[in-house]
């Protein structure tokens, strides 16, 4: 497979860290977007110590200027665009009668309007690459990574469910809106993962709550994100995946509520 150019957001740590060594591993070539410019620039010399392409851009995308110097950035490096794997996650948690507007506004903002600034200005490109035949270059591949609670809920999860049920739609949505001109777009819904979870109580408690009864990896994630951006994939479109060790799968509503907390 030729390289390609990838922008990962999110890269500083967990999922987008590893989707970006999943990627580097492959030959691919690399823009890295994060808040955290420290852990952000770390990951991309860890990459280029290894022998491979990464920049990095120190980027909010809730921001659309932000968001326009992240596209830049691998335009102007690479001359063109991929591939697209949004993973910024933020997650909040506060007993709804609690939960203020300005709570609600923020995760909304980090989670669903920075994915639709991200996905539309990556669509724009993506847009003008199909309409220029000449280029001969495969179709653009977006790959957002959302949670379960786009299914499932929890009592004081109220802004983040709601965020991330936005982000599965609006990720069907993408996925319509480009397949004329050949661009995909998919969702991977992640379960309880490693590095996100500091407290041995509540890890445990995933754990007896996920049918696989362990927590998940990063890694397996990223290969995930990885197959749907590739053409192994190449007919798979507007769909969500979900990596959650099979939590989905069960109907015990007591068991979903503890996996929730």
């Amino acid at each position: 497979m030729p390289s390609r150019s990838v922008i990962i957001t999110g890269a500083a740590h967990g999922v987008g860290a590893a989707c970006a060594k999943k990627f580097a591993a492959a030959g691919d070539r690399l823009v890295l977007a994060d808040v955290n410019e420290e852990a952000g620039r770390a990951v991309a010399e860890e990459l280029r110590e290894a022998g491979a392409e990464a920049a990095f851009v120190h980027a909010d995308v809730t921001n659309r200027l932000h968001v326009h110097n992240v596209v830049a950035e691998a335009l102007d490096a690479y001359g063109r665009i991929d591939v697209l794997a949004h993973t910024v996650i933020e997650k909040f948690s506060a007993p709804f009668l609690e939960t203020t507007e300005e709570d609600f506004e923020r995760i909304v903002a980090a989670n669903l309007r920075g994915a639709f600034l991200i996905n539309q200005a990556v669509a724009k490109y993506f847009t003008k690459q199909a309409e220029n035949a000449d280029t001969g270059a495969r179709p653009g591949v977006i790959v957002n990574i959302g949670s379960v609670e786009a299914v499932t809920a929890a009592a004081d999860h109220v802004a983040f469910a709601a965020s991330q049920g936005g982000l599965q739609q609006l990720t069907k949505a993408v996925a319509l809106a480009l397949s004329p001109h050949g661009v995909r777009a998919n969702l991977v819904g992640v379960g309880a993962i490693k590095g996100e979870m500091d407290q041995n109580t509540e890890q445990k408690k995933v754990r007896a709550a996920t049918p696989l009864k362990r927590i998940g990896d990063p890694e397996e994630v990223a290969d995930v994100v990885f197959f749907l951006a590739s053409d192994a994939a190449s007919y798979v479109t507007g769909q969500c995946l979900y990596v959650d060790g099979g939590r989905l799968a069960q109907t015990d509503s007591g068991t979903e509520e503890a996996a929730n907390e």
